[in-house]
């Protein structure tokens, strides 16, 4: 039987915490990981009926195999065995614990009796992953320890860091959180986190050895912030027009996001759906429930299904393949951010505002040995709420450059109420064309 003693006071505190949310939060090779196991390994030997279960998660496949599962069988090789064809680890005279990734958040559901989860790594986790392993913990009343480096500002640090640094008090209710640096760790070397803090960039230095959080490096959208883009929902202006941009996947989650552009030409996302394993039946429900909410003109659709896309128009639904230029959608959608042309509609939209703090070019450790970092598109991971905004933006942007060249010539046209720029609605008021209905007179 391998032993464990904690390195230091936080590091207790943390294995011996009663809270229903323990969160250790520190710089690399602090002892996270080992901290989550043997807070597993108690609670594996607290309840020991066979029908008892367990869930270990991970990021990923890779960081699952390299990472947590090596510690896990080397303290619990005395225990049981593992079963690597159904990912799961069978307790001699006890329950199974279950193995499962992000790659599919689904995966966690149906496991029932649920009496303990360990979460590693768990800033890369997408909201939706963290929505279903709370559901797990939910009928048994099982604790949850995440042990993780800050990689952004995510929903953990939305949910749970920032409100605990606060001081707010539901959050102290229910969780326990340990923030510490590396060389916190006493094992650490001390002239190893000097060095580096001497020759990396302050930020990254804090996240990595530091165990602080900031915003996460190579943002797509860097200029987006939540202070600004993020507004409290209100009644939209008579010609405000409709459209959704659509997102296809079954293992990755089947999105649909709305857009309204008001005639003022200022965008707002004001809801989103957002839902794995979905048969094309239920896509199309989903959609035509939007569809009975609001006008929605056109959806927007990742044009890689046409067969869904034929499917949504045979219902009723005007559905059309959008243009997939990554790079160039992205470009319009930043150049609407960064004119303040585009806001979220506050508390209708949590996956989306997930993702803007998540969504990154690849860092060099991303990058295969045969490619450059230089021209990269963005990491294919935390993009679907993303790419349903390149698509609609992407898509309607036409439409506001043809009412660039309404407003020189004067020419009425229907398409007349989407300006392109404050600086368009000026020329608007001087040329006198501006009616309340958005028309040209």
């Amino acid at each position: 039987m391998r032993s464990f003693k904690a390195h230091s006071l936080k590091q207790s505190t943390a294995l011996f915490s009663q809270k229903k949310i323990t969160i250790a939060a520190t710089g690399v090779q602090w002892g996270k990981t080992i901290l989550g196991v043997v807070w597993l390994k108690m609670l594996m030997h607290q309840f020991n009926d066979p029908e008892d279960a367990f869930i270990v998660t991970s990021p990923t496949y890779k960081i699952l195999s390299q990472s947590t599962l090596p510690p896990f069988l080397r303290m619990n090789e005395d225990i049981g065995k593992y079963h690597g064809q159904e990912s799961s680890f069978q307790i001699r005279g006890g329950g199974k614990v279950w193995f499962r990734t992000n790659h599919d958040p689904d995966s966690v559901v149906g496991i029932t009796n649920v009496r303990g989860i360990l979460c590693d790594e768990a800033g890369k986790y997408s909201r939706y992953f963290w929505d279903n392993i709370q559901a797990r913990s939910s009928i048994c009343k099982a604790p949850v320890m995440i042990v993780t480096s800050p990689y952004s500002l995510n929903w953990l640090y939305k949910d749970f860091i920032k409100k605990w640094m606060a001081g707010d008090e539901h959050v102290h209710q229910i969780a326990n959180i340990v923030m510490a640096r590396s060389d916190e760790n006493p094992y650490f070397p001390k002239e190893e986190y000097e060095e580096r803090k001497l020759t990396m960039d302050p930020r990254r230095h804090n996240m990595i050895y530091g165990g602080k959080f900031e915003k996460a490096e190579g943002l797509v959208y860097s200029h987006f912030d939540e202070k600004i883009h993020v507004v409290e929902p209100f009644s939209l202006p008579h010609g405000t027009r409709y459209f959704a941009g659509v997102d296809w996947g079954y293992t990755d989650p089947f999105v649909i996001k709305v857009r309204a552009i008001t005639p003022d030409g200022t965008h707002y996302s004001i809801a989103e759906f957002y839902k794995t394993q979905l048969r094309s039946g239920k896509m199309v429900e989903a959609a035509a429930r939007f569809a009975s909410m609001w006008p929605i003109e056109t959806f927007f659709c990742d044009p890689s299904r046409p067969d869904y896309i034929s499917e949504f128009c045979a219902h009723g639904l005007t559905a059309v393949g959008a243009t997939n230029a990554i790079q160039m959608g992205i470009d319009r959608h930043h150049e609407l951010i960064i004119s303040d042309r585009y806001y979220v509609f506050a508390g209708t939209c949590r996956y989306t505002l997930d993702e803007y703090e998540m969504y990154h070019y690849p860092e060099e450790k991303e990058l295969n040995p045969n490619q450059d970092g230089k021209d990269e598109l963005p990491v294919d991971q935390a993009n679907h709420c993303m790419d349903c905004e390149r698509y609609v933006t992407y898509g309607t942007w036409d439409v506001v450059k043809r009412r660039k060249r309404d407003i020189i010539t004067g020419i009425k046209t229907n398409d007349a109420f989407f300006p392109a720029a404050p600086d368009d609605r000026k020329l608007l008021k001087e040329k006198k064309y501006w009616e309340k209905d958005g028309y040209f007179e």
